[in-house]
């Protein structure tokens, strides 16, 4: 192989790991934490403003680590779901917490809207998961 063949691979090699690297570091935190939630709720319909909101009050209040900021522009580069990256499900279970989600009774079809970051000391007796918001059973 001649010098300028073996240059020209190596430069397209380099460029082939550089790109990705360059995509990893320039994804802002609030848009990939809110593309997680979007790839994690594709079957619902989600307010985008509502998603960007939710976000930037999630960051307020759990203020990012060096871990945490890795795992989510990963999970956002590869469409990872927030149980694949080793988030938990703190971000998800938070905003649908924080919608009206439970309200709509579990509606899917229902544009899923961001009412205001949820904390259970605030809203003590909010109780999504009690059996009025699920629904009725019909006798087949």
């Amino acid at each position: 192989m001649k010098r300028r063949k073996f240059l020209q691979l190596s430069g397209l090699a380099a460029a082939a790991v550089a790109v990705p690297g360059i995509a990893y570091l320039a994804s802002p935190l609030n848009k990939s934490a809110a593309a997680i939630i979007i790839n994690e709720f594709h079957y619902l319909k989600l307010d985008k403003e509502g998603v960007d909101k939710f976000v930037v009050e999630f960051l307020k209040v759990y203020p990012p680590s060096g871990s945490f900021t890795t795992k989510v522009r990963t999970a956002r580069i590869f469409k990872m779901k927030a149980s694949q990256a080793h988030l938990g499900s703190n971000i998800t279970q938070q905003y649908l917490l924080s919608t009206d989600f439970f309200r709509n009774k579990m509606d899917e079809s229902k544009l899923v809207k961001y009412i205001g970051y949820f904390d259970g000391f605030l809203m003590p007796c909010s109780n999504p998961f009690s059996e009025t918001f699920y629904p009725p059973k019909t006798n087949a």
